[in-house]
Protein backbone atom coordinates (compact mmCIF):
# COMPACT_ATOMS: atom_id res chain seq x y z
CA UNK A 1 0.00 0.00 0.00
CA UNK A 2 1.02 3.79 -0.58
CA UNK A 3 1.88 6.33 1.98
CA UNK A 4 -1.02 8.94 3.48
CA UNK A 5 0.29 12.56 4.80
CA UNK A 6 -1.23 13.57 8.47
CA UNK A 7 -1.70 17.61 7.29
CA UNK A 8 -3.77 18.10 10.84
CA UNK A 9 -4.57 16.67 14.02
CA UNK A 10 -6.99 17.66 16.36
CA UNK A 11 -8.63 16.24 20.05
CA UNK A 12 -11.14 16.99 22.31
CA UNK A 13 -11.86 15.34 25.43
CA UNK A 14 -14.34 15.06 28.44
CA UNK A 15 -14.57 13.23 31.52
CA UNK A 16 -17.65 11.26 31.78
CA UNK A 17 -18.88 13.04 34.96
CA UNK A 18 -19.59 15.98 32.78
CA UNK A 19 -23.35 16.92 32.33
CA UNK A 20 -24.89 16.48 29.22
CA UNK A 21 -26.10 20.00 29.64
CA UNK A 22 -22.79 21.37 30.49
CA UNK A 23 -21.41 19.49 27.63
CA UNK A 24 -23.77 21.22 25.08
CA UNK A 25 -22.75 24.60 26.62
CA UNK A 26 -19.15 24.06 26.31
CA UNK A 27 -19.17 22.84 22.89
CA UNK A 28 -22.06 25.42 21.83
CA UNK A 29 -19.56 27.84 23.49
CA UNK A 30 -16.65 27.59 21.37
CA UNK A 31 -17.76 26.46 18.02
CA UNK A 32 -21.15 28.77 17.88
CA UNK A 33 -22.75 25.24 15.80
CA UNK A 34 -26.34 24.37 16.96
CA UNK A 35 -26.02 21.60 19.47
CA UNK A 36 -30.23 21.17 20.42
CA UNK A 37 -30.51 17.66 20.91
CA UNK A 38 -27.45 15.85 19.51
CA UNK A 39 -25.96 13.49 22.09
CA UNK A 40 -22.73 13.41 24.01
CA UNK A 41 -20.81 11.04 21.30
CA UNK A 42 -21.43 13.20 18.37
CA UNK A 43 -20.86 16.26 20.49
CA UNK A 44 -17.31 14.96 20.94
CA UNK A 45 -16.81 14.45 17.10
CA UNK A 46 -18.10 17.88 16.37
CA UNK A 47 -15.61 19.89 18.79
CA UNK A 48 -12.55 17.22 17.52
CA UNK A 49 -13.65 18.33 13.85
CA UNK A 50 -14.52 21.90 14.32
CA UNK A 51 -11.03 22.35 15.80
CA UNK A 52 -9.08 20.36 13.10
CA UNK A 53 -10.16 22.79 10.39
CA UNK A 54 -9.75 26.12 12.80
CA UNK A 55 -6.37 25.12 13.00
CA UNK A 56 -3.85 27.92 11.60
CA UNK A 57 -3.59 27.65 7.70
CA UNK A 58 -5.26 24.01 7.71
CA UNK A 59 -8.46 25.60 5.97
CA UNK A 60 -6.01 26.89 3.08
CA UNK A 61 -4.61 23.28 2.81
CA UNK A 62 -8.27 21.17 2.80
CA UNK A 63 -9.22 22.69 -0.83
CA UNK A 64 -9.83 19.36 -2.33
CA UNK A 65 -13.46 17.29 -2.38
CA UNK A 66 -13.19 15.69 1.09
CA UNK A 67 -14.32 12.03 2.42
CA UNK A 68 -15.01 11.29 5.62
CA UNK A 69 -13.98 7.95 7.72
CA UNK A 70 -15.23 7.57 11.30
CA UNK A 71 -14.66 4.90 13.88
CA UNK A 72 -15.48 3.61 17.25
CA UNK A 73 -15.89 0.39 19.01
CA UNK A 74 -19.36 0.90 19.35
CA UNK A 75 -22.13 3.63 18.68
CA UNK A 76 -23.24 6.20 21.27
CA UNK A 77 -23.98 3.99 24.36
CA UNK A 78 -26.27 7.18 25.89
CA UNK A 79 -28.26 7.16 23.43
CA UNK A 80 -29.10 3.13 23.12
CA UNK A 81 -29.47 3.03 27.08
CA UNK A 82 -32.06 6.28 26.33
CA UNK A 83 -34.01 4.44 23.54
CA UNK A 84 -34.66 1.32 26.24
CA UNK A 85 -35.25 3.21 29.46
CA UNK A 86 -38.04 4.88 27.23
CA UNK A 87 -39.29 1.62 25.87
CA UNK A 88 -38.97 0.48 29.71
CA UNK A 89 -41.20 3.26 31.25
CA UNK A 90 -43.65 3.03 27.73
CA UNK A 91 -42.75 6.49 26.83
CA UNK A 92 -42.54 7.28 23.64
CA UNK A 93 -39.44 7.32 21.24
CA UNK A 94 -38.67 10.40 19.52
CA UNK A 95 -38.26 9.67 15.54
CA UNK A 96 -34.37 11.04 15.01
CA UNK A 97 -33.24 9.23 18.08
CA UNK A 98 -34.37 6.00 16.55
CA UNK A 99 -33.22 6.63 13.27
CA UNK A 100 -30.12 7.34 14.98
CA UNK A 101 -29.49 4.03 16.51
CA UNK A 102 -30.23 2.77 12.83
CA UNK A 103 -27.75 5.08 11.02
CA UNK A 104 -24.87 6.68 11.97
CA UNK A 105 -26.02 10.29 13.34
CA UNK A 106 -22.40 11.66 14.18
CA UNK A 107 -21.00 11.11 10.60
CA UNK A 108 -24.62 12.61 8.96
CA UNK A 109 -23.92 15.97 11.44
CA UNK A 110 -20.32 16.33 10.57
CA UNK A 111 -20.67 15.94 7.17
CA UNK A 112 -23.59 18.98 7.27
CA UNK A 113 -21.58 20.55 9.41
CA UNK A 114 -17.59 20.48 7.38
CA UNK A 115 -19.68 20.39 4.37
CA UNK A 116 -18.11 16.67 3.13
CA UNK A 117 -19.30 15.70 0.69
CA UNK A 118 -17.37 12.58 -0.52
CA UNK A 119 -17.62 9.31 0.64
CA UNK A 120 -18.93 8.99 4.01
CA UNK A 121 -18.23 5.49 6.07
CA UNK A 122 -18.47 4.58 9.97
CA UNK A 123 -17.12 1.47 10.74
CA UNK A 124 -16.60 -0.32 14.43
CA UNK A 125 -13.37 -1.76 15.37
CA UNK A 126 -11.65 -2.88 18.57
CA UNK A 127 -8.30 -3.16 17.18
CA UNK A 128 -6.45 -1.23 14.85
CA UNK A 129 -9.20 1.82 14.43
CA UNK A 130 -7.02 4.42 12.63
CA UNK A 131 -5.21 1.54 10.76
CA UNK A 132 -8.85 0.31 8.79
CA UNK A 133 -9.99 3.44 8.56
CA UNK A 134 -6.60 4.64 6.74
CA UNK A 135 -7.04 1.52 4.34
CA UNK A 136 -10.28 2.74 2.98
CA UNK A 137 -9.54 6.30 2.90
CA UNK A 138 -6.36 5.36 0.81
CA UNK A 139 -8.71 2.75 -1.57
CA UNK A 140 -11.11 6.02 -2.20
CA UNK A 141 -7.97 8.39 -2.53
CA UNK A 142 -6.41 6.24 -4.86
CA UNK A 143 -9.50 5.82 -7.03
CA UNK A 144 -10.27 9.68 -7.04
CA UNK A 145 -13.50 9.53 -5.45
CA UNK A 146 -11.82 12.51 -3.40
CA UNK A 147 -8.71 14.52 -2.84
CA UNK A 148 -8.67 14.50 0.74
CA UNK A 149 -10.25 12.92 3.87
CA UNK A 150 -11.16 13.52 7.20
CA UNK A 151 -10.31 10.35 9.75
CA UNK A 152 -12.85 10.35 13.28
CA UNK A 153 -10.96 8.16 16.12
CA UNK A 154 -13.31 7.59 19.05
CA UNK A 155 -12.01 6.24 22.57
CA UNK A 156 -14.39 5.61 25.05
CA UNK A 157 -12.66 4.84 28.64
CA UNK A 158 -13.86 4.33 31.88
CA UNK A 159 -13.69 7.99 32.70
CA UNK A 160 -13.19 9.78 29.98
CA UNK A 161 -14.27 10.30 26.54
CA UNK A 162 -12.09 11.26 23.58
CA UNK A 163 -12.30 11.95 19.86
CA UNK A 164 -9.44 12.62 17.46
CA UNK A 165 -9.95 13.89 14.24
CA UNK A 166 -6.98 13.71 11.48
CA UNK A 167 -6.44 15.69 7.90
CA UNK A 168 -4.88 13.38 5.40
CA UNK A 169 -4.26 13.37 1.76
CA UNK A 170 -1.93 10.83 -0.30
CA UNK A 171 1.77 11.31 -0.38
CA UNK A 172 4.07 9.91 -3.35
CA UNK A 173 7.33 8.78 -1.66
CA UNK A 174 9.18 11.73 -3.89
CA UNK A 175 6.83 14.12 -0.93
CA UNK A 176 8.74 12.57 1.53
CA UNK A 177 9.77 15.46 2.88
CA UNK A 178 11.65 18.04 4.43
CA UNK A 179 8.35 19.53 5.68
CA UNK A 180 7.24 16.55 7.67
CA UNK A 181 8.19 16.94 11.30
CA UNK A 182 8.02 13.34 12.46
CA UNK A 183 9.23 11.54 8.76
CA UNK A 184 7.25 8.17 8.21
CA UNK A 185 5.67 6.68 10.84
CA UNK A 186 3.36 3.41 10.41
CA UNK A 187 -0.05 3.70 10.93
CA UNK A 188 -0.33 1.00 13.84
CA UNK A 189 1.75 3.63 15.70
CA UNK A 190 -0.58 6.12 15.61
CA UNK A 191 -2.90 3.51 16.76
CA UNK A 192 -0.62 2.81 19.77
CA UNK A 193 -0.55 6.85 20.31
CA UNK A 194 -4.19 7.26 20.59
CA UNK A 195 -4.80 4.59 22.70
CA UNK A 196 -2.20 6.37 25.00
CA UNK A 197 -2.94 9.91 24.53
CA UNK A 198 0.08 10.59 23.31
CA UNK A 199 0.57 14.13 21.56
CA UNK A 200 1.00 13.50 17.98
CA UNK A 201 3.00 15.91 15.95
CA UNK A 202 2.53 16.95 12.06
CA UNK A 203 2.56 17.30 9.86
CA UNK A 204 4.28 13.39 8.96
CA UNK A 205 4.07 10.25 6.46
CA UNK A 206 1.98 7.41 7.21
CA UNK A 207 2.61 4.03 6.17
CA UNK A 208 -0.64 1.71 6.37
CA UNK A 209 0.14 -1.47 7.80
CA UNK A 210 -1.54 -3.89 10.07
Amino acid sequence: MGNLRIIGHATASFSNSVPDKELRSLVKTETGLSVRRIDNFTLLSLLATYRLFNQNNLLKTLTGNLSLYSVAEYLSIDLFQSVIINMHNNEPIRPFDFIATVGNAANFHLAKTFNIKGPNIFIGATQFPFTKSCLLAELDLHEEHATQAIIVVWTIKNDHKHCHAFAIENCNKRDVLPECNSGVVSSTLIDELIVNQVLITTPCVVTCTV
